[in-house]
């Protein structure tokens, strides 16, 4: 993945959850494993993996871009569509 393919913002996000991600692997991970935390290990990889995989919608964000085109067609017909926010739950166990 080359970063300057994206844009501007898109590339100063990148860069950071790069560096958020490399602290958190090279910083803190050790340190946790030494101490035998294995709990925090686990989290604070799965932090980092988020990270990539949120650099990685980033670099490839054709599903966008498809979306907004069908929401395009849609309005030429005279169906409006809008921007929905996802809906953020928590769920009790």
């Amino acid at each position: 993945m080359n970063l300057n393919q994206l844009s501007k913002s898109d590339k100063k996000l990148a860069q950071r959850k790069i560096s958020t991600a490399q602290f958190l692997l090279n910083e803190l991970l050790p340190a946790e494993i030494g101490d035998c935390n294995f709990e925090e290990c686990i989290d604070l990889c799965l932090s980092a993996a988020e990270m990539f995989k949120e650099i990685n919608r980033i670099h490839q964000p054709a599903p966008v871009t498809q979306l907004h085109e069908i929401a395009s067609r849609f309005l030429t017909k005279g169906v409006d569509v809008s921007v929905v926010a996802r809906r953020m739950t928590t769920e009790h166990v």
